[in-house]
């Protein structure tokens, strides 16, 4: 008992510190970033915006853990100062803030998908048609699905409509939805900025940019039937009001209408997001483990112990 009660405070303790340390880190290379004119990739985005999560969480559960389990003697009799206390607080309240979130997004999605089964129509396909709903949008994080509304099914022309259902799909396959629940679920300290607010204003931009080349490919007459569309929707969409059980961290809208014009300049213009910047969210996951591994290699994690030891002896 006394050696997962030192665990859970100290893991807490080391997640706010390396926390704080990379929501630093994070806000740098943020401001760098949000000021960029030119196209990023929505992978790039996304792993700075989750950069201090993903630091913090692999340190204490790849790391500090394994090596205090290891290394602490099961009968150890450790006393801890306030400051030690206040710190690990500090990590419970970024950890208890982060599954609020989660449990408030997945509650989110549950109505939606609850909603769909009671008054979602057949529409094409997995497609289904609702009510109310303002346009086209991918709804759901785990099992999301693509949803129409019935104006919207009148205002598209077949080839039109079949392009914004493309475009959702592509967000599907990308995961988009579970990203933007990751980000808005993410127990950092970096949230609380105006730079992570403005890198997820910035992913978002990016991820529609790139749905939007998935959909049309390389072909310009594709590009063209999908920024009309765009313009349609939003036109439909005008002074509409979001559909209340379907919050924006729990989907997708085919429109948002800030990203209206930069769209459809980038459809007409035929861009399409780097390769490297696609695969960049699969090579940080990659890199994260290798650096974990590396640390052990090299001996670290008992280093680690000796100065978690001397900080609790020598803090107030």
């Amino acid at each position: 008992m006394r050696l997962l009660l030192s665990s859970a405070l100290l893991g807490l303790a080391w997640f706010a510190a390396i926390n704080a340390v990379a929501s630093l880190a994070a806000w740098v290379i943020g401001r760098g970033l949000v000021r960029r004119p030119d196209a990023l990739g929505a992978g790039t985005v996304l792993a700075v915006r989750l950069l201090p999560a993903a630091a913090s969480s692999l340190f204490v559960l790849a790391v500090f853990l394994p090596a205090h389990w290891r290394l602490e003697p099961a009968d150890s009799d450790e006393s801890f100062g306030f400051l030690l206390g206040a710190i690990a607080l500090a990590g419970l309240g970024l950890a208890i803030r982060g599954l609020w979130r989660a449990a408030r997004s997945g509650l989110a999605g549950h109505r939606f998908a609850v909603l769909l089964r009671r008054a979602g129509r057949p529409a094409a396909g997995e497609v289904l048609e609702l009510d109310g709903l303002p346009g086209v949008s991918l709804a759901g994080i785990w099992r999301p699905r693509i949803v129409v509304g019935p104006d919207a099914r009148a205002v598209l022309t077949p080839g039109e409509l079949d392009l914004a259902i493309s475009h959702e799909e592509a967000h599907r396959r990308s995961r988009d939805n579970l990203k933007r629940f990751l980000m808005y679920a993410s127990p950092d300290m970096f949230g609380w900025t105006a730079v992570a607010h403005e890198l997820e204003d910035r992913w978002q931009a990016e991820a529609e940019c790139e749905a939007d080349a998935d959909a049309v490919g390389d072909d310009a007459r594709r590009a063209v039937l999908l920024a009309s569309a765009l313009v349609k929707v939003a036109r439909l969409a005008r002074g509409a009001a979001v559909h209340p059980v379907s919050p924006a961290w729990a989907s997708s809208a085919f429109h948002v209408p800030t990203l209206l014009e930069l769209r459809v300049r980038r459809l007409l213009a035929g861009s399409r997001a780097p390769a490297v910047a696609r695969r960049l969210g699969w090579s940080s996951v990659t890199l994260g483990l290798a650096v974990a591994a590396g640390v052990w290699l090299a001996g670290v994690p008992d280093t680690l112990h000796a100065v978690t030891e001397a900080l609790v002896m020598r803090l107030p």
